[in-house]
């Protein structure tokens, strides 16, 4: 009997150092997810609003969905939203400008304090990659011709023609036979190539030829307060998860709240360029005018190309980077142009005669970046 009773304390003892050791190990093993932070203090800025504010502007889906975190929506609850996440998520929405009417002279303020740090952060990372091939790049390009109502053609005194409709149809035909190797030309770069480490990246990175890639400053950027069109402006959006306690369970506030933190940081910088060559040519690459005039003579047998004019208007530069380690993953250059023409129909559209059309065109432009991995 007491071998017996003896075996089974000795049984108990195993037992409940394996529930001490387990129970160790659930503590001691859980792991937390470890939040970041930006490399680079840009003073950036992130808008507060209420619930109570929301409720009144916001529809009950786009409310119900900004606020899904939370488990009480109390009109005191505060969520923060960039601008770049309050553009892309109402940016096209009626109620936008009463989102931004909620916005504060003091907040506006601190949102366009800090042009001078974004543009030289952009310049200094930008020029980097450029100088020193610091990233393997890969690139492509996209040319396109608006087409519709801001096609427009008028006589040689500048007036409106009367039958749009009409010269929009013939223009179209020509567009989109002869335009195609228009556009070939107008774009930069052959498709679809990427560069190792360490490249010459002189004739690949705006603007072709230089050894710089920006030489931007804020007299070069273009705003328009009416539109809410700013020069410059960044955002950081972070990627939130479930922070988690001892268990390895979600973790709550005192007020029963899931805690969230950042395990990824992502920095958006927008940019608008003037629509003045001076300016657009410190960051884009602008084709010289005979090489075009040249390559028009492909379209002589729909008409003839008397003279033209390279316009633009504001042209935008879209960065992402990776906030945690100042590494930008892409940049998007968008080269909006207006072409201004004399042409003379010939062959079967030789009825329309000698006209002036003015119609808008965009060059796209996207470079990714992939950087060495640490060893």
């Amino acid at each position: 009997m007491k071998k017996t009773f003896i075996k089974i304390m000795a049984l108990a003892l195993v037992v409940t150092m394996l529930a001490v050791s387990f129970a160790g190990c659930t503590t001691s093993d859980v792991q937390r997810p470890t939040a970041v932070q930006v490399k680079t203090d840009l003073k950036d800025v992130a808008f507060k609003f209420t619930y109570g504010e929301l409720k009144n502007v916001l529809p009950g889906d786009k409310l119900a969905t900004l606020f899904e975190n939370f488990n009480k929506k109390s009109d005191d609850r505060t969520v923060e939203l960039s601008y770049y996440e309050l553009v892309s998520k109402y940016g096209s929405e009626e109620y936008f400008d009463s989102i931004l009417a909620l916005i504060s002279d003091e907040e506006w303020a601190q949102f366009t304090g800090n042009q001078q740090e974004i543009l030289d952060y952009f310049n200094g990372l930008i020029n980097d990659i450029k100088t020193n091939g610091s990233a393997r790049v890969s690139y492509n390009e996209y040319f396109w011709i608006n087409h519709g109502d801001q096609v427009v053609f008028k006589d040689a005194n500048g007036n409106e023609l009367p039958n749009q409709k009409e010269f929009r149809a013939a223009f179209r035909l020509y567009a989109d036979t002869a335009l195609k190797d228009i556009g070939s030309f107008l774009m930069n770069l052959e498709q679809d190539k990427a560069t190792e480490f360490k490249a010459d990246l002189t004739n690949v990175i705006y603007p072709l030829g230089e050894r710089t890639a920006s030489t931007l400053t804020l007299a070069d950027l273009y705003t328009d307060k009416e539109t809410k069109t700013y020069p410059i402006y960044t955002s950081v959006i972070p990627n939130l998860v479930h922070d988690l306690d001892e268990e390895g369970n979600n973790a709550e506030d005192e007020d029963g709240e899931y805690i969230f933190v950042p395990n990824e940081l992502t920095r958006t910088i927008n940019i608008m360029v003037k629509p003045e060559e001076t300016s657009v040519k410190k960051a884009f690459t602008v084709r010289e005018k005979d090489g075009i005039m040249e390559q028009f003579k492909v379209a002589e047998s729909y008409l003839k190309l008397n003279s033209f004019e390279i316009g633009f208007t504001p042209c935008k530069i879209m960065t992402g980077i990776n906030a945690v380690t100042d590494e930008m993953t892409y940049v998007t250059y968008e080269k909006n142009m207006v072409i201004t023409a004399n042409i003379t129909f010939t062959g079967a559209l030789a009825q329309y005669g000698t006209v002036i059309v003015e119609f808008p065109c965009t060059s796209s432009l996207t470079y990714n970046f992939g950087w060495p991995t640490a060893e």
